[in-house]
This record gives C-alpha cells, sequence and structure tokens, in this order.
C-alpha cells in the first residue's frame, strides 16, 4: 500500500513509514469479499477489547479475522488515511460550525463541549484525531428513538427530571440518539423501532464523512446520572400508549411489556 505519488513526492505514505506506532491491517482472503478487503490503520498506542483491534476509520475488527500487510500491498481505507494524516500536520484552529447549538453546556454552546469536558463529567470517552468517541461496554448506554417519538419522550423525560442528552447521527437519519447512564439489569422489550446501540459512539462536534454530529438536546454534567435506561423505557411506554400519540403502538408495530 504506497500513498506516496509515483515521483517520489512526500505524502501519506511517507508518513505512514516515518510513524511506527501504526500498524497495517486486512481482513484476511475467505473472510470476506475482496472488494471489503482495504488496508486499514490501527494504532499500537489506543488500548482496545481483547481479541479487537481498532482502526482509525472506527471499524472494529477480530484479530482471528485480520492479517497484517507490508506497506504497498492491497488498497488503502481512504478514511483511515485521512485521520492518520490529520493527526500528524500541525493542529488548525478550529473554526465554530453554523450546526452547532448556541445553547450548550456551562460556557457558551455545544460546540465547545470537546473531550476534556466529557471527561471531566466522567464519561467514558477516548480522542482519536478528530473523533470523539463514547464506550458503550460500560454503564453507558445509547437508545436509538425514531425522530418522530425524539421530542414526546424528551418532555416526559425533563418533566420527570430525568431529562437525557440527545443527539442527531448522519449514520442513523431516522432516529435521534439518547444517550442514558444505568444500563437496567435484564432485557427491555423495545419495540421493533427502537434499538441500542453497542461499542461506541462518536459524539460532537465529530464530523462523519455524512456530515457532523449535533446535539438536539445538548448534555449537561449530570445527564448520564439523571437518565437510566429504565426511565427511558418507562418514557417510551408513556409516549407510545397516549391517547392520539403520533408513534402509537399501532404504528409502531406492537405495544411494549413491562419489563421484568
Amino acid at each position: 500500500m504506497s500513498y506516496t505519488n509515483r515521483r517520489g513526492e512526500s505524502g501519506a505514505g511517507a508518513a505512514v513509514m516515518a510513524d511506527r506506532s501504526v500498524m497495517l491491517v486486512r481482513y484476511r482472503a475467505g473472510v470476506t469479499g475482496q472488494t471489503a478487503r482495504t488496508v486499514h490503520l490501527v494504532s499500537l498506542r489506543d488500548r482496545c477489547a481483547a481479541g479487537m483491534v481498532d482502526t482509525l476509520c472506527g471499524s472494529l475488527m477480530s484479530l482471528d479475522a485480520v492479517e497484517a500487510v507490508p506497506l504497498g500491498a492491497g488498497m488503502p481505507c481512504n478514511e483511515c488515511v485521512i485521520h492518520h494524516v490529520s493527526a500528524l500536520a500541525p493542529a488548525a484552529v478550529r473554526q465554530p460550525s453554523p450546526v452547532d447549538s448556541p445553547d450548550g453546556p456551562d460556557s457558551g454552546g455545544a460546540d465547545h463541549v470537546d473531550s476534556a469536558a466529557y471527561e471531566a463529567w466522567g464519561w467514558p470517552v477516548t480522542e482519536r484525531c478528530d473523533q470523539i468517541r463514547l464506550s458503550l461496554e460500560c454503564e453507558a448506554s445509547a437508545i436509538a428513538i425514531p425522530i418522530s417519538l425524539s421530542a414526546e419522550l424528551t418532555q416526559i423525560l425533563t418533566a420527570r427530571r430525568c431529562a437525557p442528552a440527545v443527539l442527531a447521527h448522519p449514520d442513523s437519519p431516522e432516529h435521534h440518539i439518547v444517550l442514558v447512564g444505568e444500563r437496567y439489569e435484564g432485557m427491555l422489550p423495545w419495540p421493533p423501532s427502537v434499538h441500542e446501540v453497542t461499542g461506541a459512539l462518536t459524539l460532537p462536534p465529530t464530523m462523519t464523512s455524512q456530515g457532523p454530529i449535533t446535539w438536539i438536546q445538548p448534555p449537561c454534567p449530570d445527564s448520564l446520572r439523571l437518565s437510566r435506561e429504565i426511565d427511558v423505557f418507562g418514557a417510551l411506554r408513556a409516549a407510545l400508549t397516549a391517547p392520539g400519540a403520533i408513534g402509537s403502538a399501532d404504528s409502531e408495530g406492537e405495544r411494549p411489556t413491562d419489563a421484568g
């Protein structure tokens, strides 16, 4: 996998060769189709779950399914290369995004919520290049709620004094993502249109290839303590069973039952 041009000028390839903290991997032959065997970059400085590697583009790959490749082999993952080169380049001054809310927590806008703020709040986040990622392997949980239900759900939770942080993610354009802090001990019978996000979730002000991730309801220092998974489930039941509700149980395919 070569990132220099034919004249040998310095480029991403030179950056990869100079930085020994990254490893090049791809899926082994037979694990997936040939078109999916792009070569990814893995940071050797970052920790990851046992048996997994975490690529610079955000993909999680099983160690049993990948192989290390030498520089010059295979087709590179463009997003991995962009993140790697951006990390090596001098940091640019971040311009405020026009889509960021001016009413964010603490200090003047949701665009000012960075990894240091999340960490100060006790959120399990990691930062890589321009990505801020929330781990969903511990207490933090993220529930994808249809947009038609999101506003009503948030109003109910706010009235119950457990207002959640809610974001819009371009990878899930039909849902808003509700963040909660305390998982329910058992499996909750979510309706078909609702699902739990697993692994990790990128947070604002991360920019994806599909567009920016933005806060619908910005977080506060106590967001993950105020709103629990069971609170969201209870509020969702209330929204679905309310007479004349837009997101009624009939339109969602089934009515959720009591947990446990």
